[in-house]
């Protein structure tokens, strides 16, 4: 049988490990940590940082690798590269693409080439330099590492004397000490998942998109179809196929994140070259009938790509977190909410007795709640109902978290 390496084994990985199990495969999961729930849903499971395509190679020897993925991991994307290399799997990613999913400031670069609207920044490895930039800047501005994701060490700011501070703590989730310092943007935060086939968007579902504000503005929920007028749709697909044809993205998912200023600007903010996180590949699943993740496996492994939806719904897609730190005693009101008619799907991460983190980083979700409705107004009240019905009953640290 042959293999299938899946990079990263959290919750928005599992998905790739089942469906590729699916499809035929052994299924070999890569993750740091020993609790990692891919351990318990693959077949072979290699206990390792997923930034060591070397070690990882290492560790499985010469074995027979159809295909290498991460979904929604930025940090692996370098990784999965290398691996398809060393396998002479059949699909590379494209290098330009890559590039642009684990250093910020290319991306912006990119942005620049190509003349799309933009706001000031700056990239490098120098707080003094980093200061400098932030003199010819407008506050309040964003302070992050340029090669991570997941909102890990990020801090907004309102002044030059939070700075220093601000780049100290950005350093350390940066592997390449690269931080990058950007204007804050005001207007309508929004997401693309989309996917192209030989050069060809064919696929582009836009969300809107809530998130929690400063200081770690995280995603908290996803809506779609955005409300958006037509013509903002038609520049939007115009400008996301631009950027990868620029970057050389001609097969397989990308995602973005946006804001729409009050003047009808399209800020793009990130890009990844992979399926999205946060379950985004879910919501587009139960909104439009399309498997991404079916979809970017069979794209790794060099099969024929075939994008089509079978249907088009009003969905949300929320994030399920706690507002602290503390031990998770009990799950309220989880049978009532599957009973809901608008919800199609609630995954819960936690169980009674586990420790849960405040969200503050992505990675500190509790679970994902996905509903469609008829319209947008009733969508929107299912989900108000559905809030008050689940309850995460949680005893708070007294010391702050471990």
């Amino acid at each position: 049988m042959r293999n299938l390496i899946v990079l990263g084994g959290g919750e928005d990985q599992i998905p790739a490990y089942r469906e590729g199990r699916r499809l035929g495969y052994r299924v070999i999961g890569v993750d740091q940590r020993p609790d990692a729930l891919g351990a318990a849903e693959a077949d072979q499971f290699l206990c390792m940082t997923s930034r060591d395509p070397e070690g990882i190679a290492h560790a499985l020897g010469p074995i027979d690798v159809a295909a290498v993925i991460s979904p929604a991991s930025d940090a692996a994307q370098e990784s999965v590269a290398e691996l398809s290399r060393i396998y002479r799997t059949a699909h590379q990613p494209a290098p330009g693409a890559l590039r642009c999913s684990v250093d910020k400031g290319f991306f912006r670069e990119v942005i620049d080439r190509l003349g799309l609207p933009a706001y000031r920044y700056a990239q490098c490895d120098s707080a003094e330099e980093l200061v400098k930039a932030a003199a010819g800047m407008d506050y309040p501005l964003i302070v992050k590492p340029a090669d991570s994701s997941g909102s890990k060490g990020i801090t907004v700011i309102d002044g030059p004397a939070e700075l220093p501070g601000a780049i100290e703590h950005a350093w350390k989730y940066s592997f390449s000490r690269q931080v990058i310092i950007e204007e804050l943007v005001a207007g309508r935060h929004c997401a693309v998942e989309s996917f192209f086939a030989d050069g060809r968007l064919a696929f582009m579902a836009v969300t809107d998109r809530t998130i929690t504000g400063p200081p770690s503005m995280i995603s908290i929920s996803h809506v779609v179809p955005a409300d958006l007028d037509e013509a903002v749709y038609a520049r939007l697909g115009e400008a996301v196929t631009a950027i990868c044809a620029e970057v050389g993205h001609q097969r397989g998912p990308v995602n973005f994140d946006f804001v729409l200023t009050a003047a009808g600007e399209i800020l793009f903010i990130e890009m990844g070259a992979r399926l999205g996180g946060n379950g985004m590949p879910l919501m587009v699943r139960h909104a439009f009938g399309l498997n991404t993740v079916e979809a970017a496996i069979r794209l790794a492994l060099g099969e024929p790509l075939r994008i089509t939806t079978s249907h088009r719904r009003t969905a949300a897609l929320r994030i399920l977190t706690a507002d602290v730190d503390g031990v998770l005693t009990a799950i309220e009101g989880l049978d009532d909410l599957k009973r809901m008619p608008e919800v199609v799907e609630v995954q819960v991460f936690k169980s009674a007795g586990d420790r849960v983190r405040a969200y503050t980083q992505a990675g500190h979700k509790l679970g994902y709640l996905v509903m469609v409705a008829d319209t947008r107004r009733l969508l929107e009240s299912a989900l108000d109902e559905a809030l008050r019905t689940l309850r995460f009953v949680i005893e708070p640290d007294t010391k702050g978290s471990e």
